[in-house]
């Protein structure tokens, strides 16, 4: 039987499900937290999100909402760094509970869950590494299943058009339209298309032209009709869009990061 939750339960769940020591030969020793991250909406998140995170980088997210807003971050705390014990069990158990309300009290206002910093904090190892696995060419099926793993995390703590979910889920779009064979592809594109749908934010509109086209020949490799995607085509070039020597769609997202790391 499916267990219906109150409105008190449902929501935003931020958990340190377990801490392990990473001792890499490359790397200085250090504690690594698995944070898991469930939207509990009527009933339990059955595919939670899991990341991996470190007390610097718990700190630079803290840093960053004091920072940007001090009176809503005012009253919580965050634990010292300390010069022994760091590997302490007691230690590690204590940040955890610590990281667990600040990131409850995070996801408690929209306005700064969605901010800048906790976008950062959530998303940026993981989208960075996929970006370098699209890049060599040759790894566009691991990128894939990066970029669906941010996805699924991020579509989990903003809205569903927010800016840094329409980035991650046209970077998808861009891994199918390289390789229209990857599993769903043509239903990642129309989930694509389906979000941009009424999108007025003028810099993710600059992609709408090459994922129309990169979701044409999405569908084209899979054998569903381009009949929508030509219709919209035809009728943005009779609103004087000019379309030729379109941008691919990694070309357009490649250069609409770089302006956004300028502004």
């Amino acid at each position: 039987m499916t267990q219906i939750l109150s409105a008190a339960e449902q929501g935003l769940v931020f958990e340190i499900i377990s801490a392990r020591i990473s001792e890499q030969p490359a790397e200085k020793k250090h504690v690594i937290y698995t944070l898991q991250v469930r939207y509990i909406s009527g009933s339990d998140d059955l595919t939670p999100s899991v990341i991996d995170r470190r007390y610097t980088q718990f700190q630079n997210l803290y840093n960053g909402l004091k920072r940007d807003f001090p009176d809503f971050m005012a009253d919580t705390q965050f634990p010292k760094k300390v010069l022994t014990g760091n590997f302490d069990n007691e230690l590690i158990s204590a940040r955890s509970t610590a990281f667990e309300s600040v990131l409850r009290h995070v996801g408690s206002e929209s306005k700064i869950r969605t901010s800048k910093s906790m976008q950062t904090f959530l998303q940026e190892p993981e989208l960075t590494e996929a970006k370098k696995l699209f890049e060599q060419q040759s790894s566009y099926i691991l990128a894939f299943e990066k970029f669906q793993n941010v996805f699924k995390l991020l579509n989990k703590v903003f809205s569903d058009r927010s800016h840094a979910v329409l980035l991650t889920l046209c970077w998808i779009v861009a891994c199918c339209e390289e390789h229209p064979k990857l599993a769903h592809a043509v239903r990642w594109s129309d989930l694509a298309l389906y979000r941009f749908d009424g999108v007025s934010d003028t810099d993710l509109l600059q992609l709408y032209l090459p994922l129309l086209h990169a979701c044409e020949k999405i569908y084209e490799g899979n054998e569903k009709s381009t009949e929508s995607i030509l219709l919209q085509l035809d009728n943005m070039r009779r609103q004087g869009i000019n379309d030729k020597g379109e941008k691919s769609l990694f070309e357009a997202l490649n250069e609409l990061e770089k302006k956004i790391l300028k502004q």
